[in-house]
């Protein structure tokens, strides 16, 4: 049975036609005031064209991004393609959405944005973050070879012993970044986190992994964020 879930995960990492998964925009931004952001994305979402919206909006601090300038990062997302279709045409002519992208000029200034959508390739469970600011790894990658990525990726991660979700996603566009799939690490804390980057220090399994995508994957881009508050289901 496993065998066949690996499959199926590695016909959607290369990108087969084969359901409809989780889409969305991840946003990079610099912002000058934050807690205005979020008194402008309450103010959307409790407006009657912002009940309209079925995404799901994550709004969260970067800890730390190397030289890459942004403060704060924002998750938009829909169950599918169509739901985000649906969404936006019943937001984007509304008097509140141009009153919210208004008040967002302001405030903050895009640094970068990917889309992209889950692959359903994961490890852990969701069930095990309790935390209402979860900590959070995003990892944005070039992979030369998603097959043999994936494949590694899962000998890797059922070799841990621990419950804390990840899973591998498709960056369907990037601009000029050369970013074609992304990481995503959680954990209810900072503390949470770096027990886990100790135990994969401690696992040999790690560096067989690290190892094996030397030369398929490069890293463009790797974040560690707090969850500052969300909107929607």
């Amino acid at each position: 049975m496993k065998i066949i879930s690996i499959f199926l995960g590695l016909m959607i990492l290369t990108q087969t036609a084969f359901a409809e998964t989780r889409v969305g925009i991840y946003y990079q931004m610099t912002v000058s005031d934050p807690s205005a952001m979020v008194e402008a994305l309450d103010t959307f979402r409790s407006s009657s064209a912002g009940k309209k919206s079925l995404a799901l909006v994550t709004l969260s601090q970067i800890m730390a991004n190397g030289t890459n300038p942004a403060t704060h990062s924002l998750s938009v997302s829909y169950a599918s393609g169509a739901e985000m279709d649906e969404s936006r045409a019943a937001t984007r002519t509304s008097k509140e959405w141009a009153a919210l992208q208004s008040s967002m000029s302001e405030i903050m200034t895009p640094v970068s944005e990917q889309m992209y959508r889950t692959t359903e390739i994961s490890a852990g469970s969701s069930d095990t973050i309790t935390s209402p600011n979860p900590v959070s790894r995003y990892i944005l990658m070039d992979v030369k070879d998603p097959a043999t990525y994936v494949a590694a990726w899962n000998k890797m991660m059922g070799s841990r012993d621990s419950e804390l979700p990840s899973g591998i996603f498709q960056v369907m566009s990037a601009g000029t970044a050369g970013i074609s799939h992304g990481v995503s690490i959680t954990a209810n804390n900072m503390a949470e986190m770096m027990e886990l980057v100790d135990a994969n220090q401690g696992n040999p399994n790690w560096a067989e992994f690290l190892a094996s995508v030397d030369g398929i994957r490069t890293v463009e881009d790797d974040a560690m964020v707090v969850r500052i508050k969300s909107w929607g289901s």
